[in-house]
Order: C-alpha cells, then structure tokens, then sequence
C-alpha cells in the first residue's frame, strides 16, 4: 500500500510517497507557500491509502498543513510523536518527550539499514549525534550546531573577519575561514570517532555503522569513522518503515 510522507523541518517541508518501506523522489519547499505545497501533494497522491507526518516546527504552522491535507484527502493525517511506539528502537531519553521527533525517526531509518550498533548523524540546520545498540536501544547523544550555525555563532562573537573563502581540500586551516570550517566539522568526527571506537567506546568489542544524512553529509562523509554510510532523507525514510509497519 502507498502512504504520503511529510517531514516538516525546521527549514523546510519535505515529502514523499512510499511503497513499502522504501521512498520515492523527494519534493520540498519554503513555509508559506500553500500553492506549491498543493501542487505537490496532487502530483504525487494518486492511489494513496495513508498519510504520516512528523514535525519539528511550531504548533501553528503544523495544525495549519494537516489542515490543508485533511481538506483535500478523505482520511486523517497520522502524527508521529516521540512517545509513541517505534518499529525496533526504544528512546533513551529519561524524558521521552523532549527526544525531537525528527532524532528518533532517523534512528528507525539507519536501524532499518542494519542490525549492527549504529551511530546517526543528521547535519541539518542543527547536527545531531545518536547511537543504537544492538537490541535497539538508544543510548543517548548530542545535539550541536550545524556548519552554517557553527560558524555564524562563531563570527557573531568574535571579531573574526567575515571571510567565507574556505580552501578546497584543506585538512588543517592555514587560513581563517578554512580554520573556522574544519572546526566545526572536526568537532562533529572527533565526537563519533571518541564514543565508536576504542576504550571509549559504548559498543564495546563490536563495530558500529556510522550513518549519516542531512544538507551537510557530503561534507562529513569521509570524516567520519567506518564503516560510514551515507542515508539521505532520514526522516521520510523512518516514516516509510513505520507506515510499512502500520500495514504489517
């Protein structure tokens, strides 16, 4: 059976359609733009069955497109929220509430990937780090500022020059935007690499699968440790295995 994904990040709208636990060509765009979300949403709800959603934006803006969608689909939006249920991983968090939907669901994502421990890193907007054991159970992680956030953060308090020309290639900054760059990035690897490897490691004796997805993976893909692999779209991909579930 179809189902039409939604991910409503904190930049943007993304959707999708799914067949199955796998998705199809990605659509996204600005908030505020009912026209081109409309469009969208007709072009690819043709035979769907279901529609799930998970949102990270404030109540408003997403009481305002499940609206929308139930105005022009015969069924209810299904919500996915932290303290529901998930298809193999358990939240950690003491508080399961405060786990941002969109963590938890690239979880589901990477763990339906493989049955190893597993570390997910979404660079987004926001980068954030989580790590799975074996039996699912999440085990906590960090929550850090993406490159462009990283670095805005940095100049805003700082009298470093506002130079944007990075060095192609580099691997230490011999300049001052390259050296900002490489931080941020190196902060993110060297944070992986500490709790997946060695006498450090929360997976002792065993090997973890890095994933990694989001706007900036590209940019991280050789920097993490390996096995590393690269799983875009980490939240629609989490919503496919859960409606995939729903219909099990």
């Amino acid at each position: 059976m179809s189902a039409l994904l939604f991910d409503l990040g904190n930049s943007r709208w993304k959707l999708a359609r799914a067949d199955g636990d796998d998705i199809g060509s990605v659509v996204y765009g600005a908030y505020g733009d009912d026209a081109a979300l409309r469009s969208a949403v007709m072009r690819e709800s043709g035979g769907v069955s279901a529609i799930w959603l998970a949102s990270v934006v404030d109540r408003l803006t997403t009481m305002r497109t499940i609206a929308m969608l139930e105005e022009m689909f015969p069924m209810s939006v299904q919500t996915v929220k932290s303290t529901d249920p998930m298809p193999n991983v358990v939240s950690g968090y003491h508080h399961p509430e405060q786990l941002g939907i969109d963590r938890l669901l690239a979880m589901v994502a990477a763990r339906a990937a493989t049955l190893q421990p597993l570390c997910v890193v979404d660079a987004g907007t926001a980068t954030t780090i989580d790590f799975v054991d074996t039996e699912g159970q999440h085990l906590g992680g960090f929550i850090m500022p993406g490159t462009k956030m990283f670095r805005d953060c940095l100049l805003a308090n700082t009298s470093i020059p506002r130079d944007e020309r990075v060095e192609d290639g580099a691997i230490v900054g011999r300049d001052t935007p390259t050296a900002v760059a490489l931080g941020g990035l190196y902060a993110v690897a060297a944070t992986v690499e500490h709790f997946v490897r060695g006498d450090t490691s929360l997976f002792t004796g065993q090997t973890a699968h890095v994933f990694v997805g989001g706007g900036d993976a590209e940019r991280f893909l050789d920097l993490l440790p390996q096995p590393c692999t690269k799983l875009d779209h980490l939240v629609l991909r989490g919503l496919a295995v859960i409606a995939a579930d729903g219909d099990s």
